[in-house]
């Protein structure tokens, strides 16, 4: 334990930035189709001003373009990942006070697979883990405003905390800084002015190629059926799989209108439901399963070497938090009911929409965190 507390966060951060290169000069070739999706985006946005990609939101595509290219990305993942270590390092601290914990979080994260592994592809992943940390340190640390903008932002990169927000800005105001029902509400009120504020030009953006109101974009169709319709076997939401595909999109190829298409395939889904409803619950079963898999379910990476790598990683801390939970959840169940309102929402809308573990991977850092406290409580008693 001596020799964990003699290490300082920033040659775990140099740490890190090495593992990041290595891997990336070991594999400097790793491109997946979104890449392009969000290229092609990033360029019509910019000699256009409009999206034509009715799927996706705006960052990335920004954030894609400015780099200018592929290996320009990668390396801003690179580095986004490796800040990430450092972010996971502060919310141990903040959260549990103890800069033993905090240190081994920083450790596990430094080398843990999945962060390494999606910081040298183009993906958004990256990103998104960075700005989801930031936001709930900010919010950790009272800085409301700050913490209220960068989920906004978070927003414009990938929709997914849009319906939540203001749950996890009430939890953190009510239940972590004991702010009352009054400042509770008051903190709703401010986010939803700065909410508005950030995203107006995306809405204008959208109501220029729509010439209607579009409040995020118009995947929620798509994503609803991907994930019930009658194809749909795994629980994912997949097509052009050796393992079959979950979703044939022609269904809504007679649709030419896209308002009116992603509304035709929300409609679908939602039929198939109610005609279907034990198959739905079967599906939410798998869908879990999915969300929470030990190993990838793409063919390419369900080889030894990933499961192998994936096991000793992700399934030891999962194995970890489960430990945490039955162990020591009581004694700071307030100061992590955010995180599990987060582990519960990602968990239900996965089980409701489509599933993957590239969904999940949000939620580990606060596995590696966790996992981290046990770590340190078995280093503490060993001494």
């Amino acid at each position: 334990m001596n020799t964990i507390h003699k290490i300082n966060i920033y040659q775990i951060l140099l740490f890190a930035l090495f593992m990041r290169l290595v891997a990336f000069t070991i594999m400097p070739n790793i491109e997946f189709p979104d890449f392009t999706t969000y290229t092609n985006a990033g360029l019509q946005l910019f000699s256009t001003g409009i999206i034509n990609n009715d799927n996706v939101m705006p960052l990335h595509p920004i954030f894609v373009h400015l780099l200018q290219n592929s290996f320009m990305v990668k390396l801003a993942n690179i580095l986004l990942s490796t800040a990430s270590v450092w972010l996971i390092y502060q919310l141990a601290l903040v959260i549990f006070k103890e800069k033993l914990y905090a240190t081994i979080a920083a450790l596990g994260a430094s080398v843990y697979p999945h962060f390494i592994f999606y910081s040298i592809t183009g993906l958004t992943e990256t990103l998104y883990v960075a700005l989801l940390l930031l936001a709930f340190l900010l919010l950790y640390k009272k800085q409301f405003i700050w913490a209220m903008i960068v989920i906004t932002i978070s927003i414009l990169h990938r929709p997914v905390l849009d319906l939540l927000a203001p749950i996890l800005i009430f939890t953190f105001s009510f239940y972590v800084h004991k702010l009352g029902y009054k400042n509770s509400f008051l903190n709703i009120l401010k986010y939803t002015l700065i909410y508005m504020i950030i995203m107006s030009p995306w809405w204008l953006h959208q109501h220029n190629k729509f010439d209607q109101f579009v409040r995020l974009n118009l995947g929620e169709g798509l994503v609803w059926y991907s994930g019930n319709n009658p194809l749909n076997k795994s629980g994912g939401g997949v097509w052009g799989s050796t393992k079959g595909d979950d979703v044939d999109l022609a269904f809504g190829d007679h649709i030419v209108d896209p308002i009116l298409r992603n509304k035709f395939f929300k409609e679908s889904a939602f039929e198939y439901i109610k005609n279907n409803p034990q198959r739905f619950v079967e599906l939410a079963g798998l869908k879990f399963v999915r969300f929470w898999r030990l190993w990838p379910y793409a063919p390419k990476y369900e080889t030894p070497f990933y499961i192998i790598v994936s096991l000793l990683s992700y399934g030891v801390a999962l194995l970890l938090s489960i430990v945490f939970v039955f162990k020591y959840l009581r004694e700071n169940f307030n100061s992590i009911l955010p995180i599990i309102v987060l582990f519960s929402y990602f968990t239900v809308v996965h089980m409701v929409l489509i599933s993957s573990i590239r969904y999940r991977l949000p939620l580990e850092p606060f596995l590696v965190i966790f996992s981290a406290i046990v770590l340190g409580k078995l280093l503490k008693k060993g001494v």
